[in-house]
């Protein structure tokens, strides 16, 4: 009797690499039937419940299946993935979601601001000071130029010296507690005191932007960094079938020039950005194309306030809500969504394996459509 093989490998039949290159993830180990899971002799138990009958039969059985067999259970595997995801339309914010910008976005802001006041001489001569306060009110800031606005109020509050004078580093703290508790009121208050002009801004941080890219496009990116796993996850999305579109406020040429250095390769049109308006109007035109009428619609989002302007359309009650919890969001929010606001509560595991719960005492999560691991 032939002795049964060492590991996945033996099993050379395109069909089955396919699918252990499709579906092959790091797994916790867990025994099963004696053996730890991630062993040579259990490789195949790396896989989704969905192919347990084809691996486990081909390690746990000294006899091994036909090919034919093989290669029918392998394209059952792959087609019920891409059966799944092909009713999907999966909707990213960018920043806080997919890209971790805020250093990017505070240095940049920082530029803005000499550019606009060069007299003011409490911004200092680096953006570093400036860039721990930027990442803890960044949950209120919505677009880019509003990152300007910030940087000259927390000049203005001296956080500069504040660094080595307790006095003045308490006055920038509560500043930044009074950004976060109202900042809408405090950003047009600004804007008025300093006669500024909205669209100016957003022009001019633009072109703080090309300059830096141009003069030093490898900073500029290295400034930028993917959230781990995000584009993998995308990347998978894609291949498997969904719809996948990135909707944001940044300036369209930014994004996409960072999601080509993600890797992350969407179809034209699918990357709404600042030009092409608010959110909640770009998810109403996507879903009245005519050929996404049968599909489900995911919105995943960091911002909770772009979330409950979703949630108070009528037009877009047709939409699943995800938080992800590891943007640009503050505990309060989470707080929230955990009590109860129809919101699903997103992690990073979750966009690999989309189902599951979220303890003995929460609300069960929602999946992402589709029942077995992304990644």
């Amino acid at each position: 009797m032939q002795a049964p093989p060492d590991s996945l490998s033996a099993f050379t039949q395109p069909a089955m690499i396919r699918a252990a290159e499709v579906w092959a993830a790091p797994r916790q180990p867990q025994r099963i039937d004696g053996q730890k899971r991630g062993s040579p002799t259990c490789q195949r138990l790396a896989l989704p419940s969905l192919a347990t009958g084809l691996v486990g039969f081909a390690v746990c059985n000294p006899k091994r299946p036909s090919r034919r067999r093989q290669r029918r259970l392998s394209r059952c595997v792959l087609r019920a993935t891409k059966a799944e995801a092909s009713k999907l339309v999966i909707c990213f914010d960018f920043d806080g979601v997919v890209c971790d910008s805020v250093d990017e976005s505070s240095t940049a802001a920082w530029k803005h601001a000499r550019d606009l006041w060069p007299l003011v001489s409490t911004l200092g001569d680096s953006p570093q000071p400036f860039l721990d306060p930027m990442r803890l009110v960044r949950p209120v800031i919505e677009t880019g130029w509003e990152n300007t606005l910030i940087i000259r109020m927390l000049a203005d509050a001296n956080l500069v010296e504040a660094q080595s004078q307790k006095g003045e580093a308490e006055s920038a703290s509560l500043l930044c507690k009074d950004i976060l508790a109202g900042w809408e009121q405090l950003r047009d208050e600004k804007v008025r005191e300093l006669k500024l002009d909205v669209q100016g801004l957003i022009k001019g941080f633009g072109e703080v932007r090309d300059k830096w890219m141009a003069e030093d496009l490898k900073s500029w990116f290295g400034t930028n960094r993917a959230y781990d796993r995000v584009p993998d996850v995308i990347i998978q999305m894609l291949s498997s079938g969904a719809e996948v579109f990135v909707i944001t406020t940044k300036q369209k040429r930014f994004a996409e020039a960072l999601l080509q250095d993600f890797g992350i390769k969407l179809p034209a049109g699918h990357v709404f950005a600042l030009e092409d308006g608010p959110k909640t109007e770009v998810l109403k035109s996507l879903l009245a194309r005519a050929e996404y009428r049968e599909k489900n619609f995911h919105f995943i989002e960091d911002k909770l306030g772009t979330l409950r302007k979703v949630l108070k359309d009528p037009d877009l009650k047709t939409v699943k809500l995800h938080l992800a919890s590891w943007g640009y969001c503050t505990k309060n929010d989470i707080d929230e969504v955990t009590d109860g606001l129809d919101v699903n509560l997103l992690h990073r595991s979750d966009l690999e394996t989309p189902t599951g719960h979220a303890g003995a005492h929460a609300k069960p999560r929602q999946s992402l459509g589709v029942s077995e691991p992304w990644l």
